[in-house]
């Protein structure tokens, strides 16, 4: 697997934007998110776990807000699924490939 270089927002899941850097050969091998809300957090980090990612949770204080955030790495056989998200999506319907 490739260096993960070009970032893009995946989708929505909960009201919560997901992102997924991509590898060269444009998988989605890194996903990350992070939110006000734990318990979205921890639902969606707990859906890619189960799909094969090793997912790491942390707690971040900003700004005198807590935030909580994920970041999840394909660690599953052969490559990441083309659609990560897919059955937890809400607000887009398809991924975006756009950058930023």
């Amino acid at each position: 697997m490739g260096i993960a270089t070009e970032e893009c927002k995946l989708g929505k899941v909960d009201g919560v934007l997901v992102y997924a850097r991509r590898n060269q050969a444009g998988e989605a091998a890194v996903l990350d998110a992070i939110d006000l809300d734990h318990s979205k957090i921890q639902s969606i980090a707990e859906a890619l776990a189960n799909r094969g990612y090793g997912v790491m949770r942390q707690t971040k204080v900003r700004a005198g807000k807590v935030r909580y955030l994920f970041q999840a790495q394909w660690a599953g056989d052969g490559p990441p699924p083309e659609d990560p998200l897919a059955g937890l999506r809400s607000g887009m319907t398809t991924p975006d490939t756009s950058k930023g």
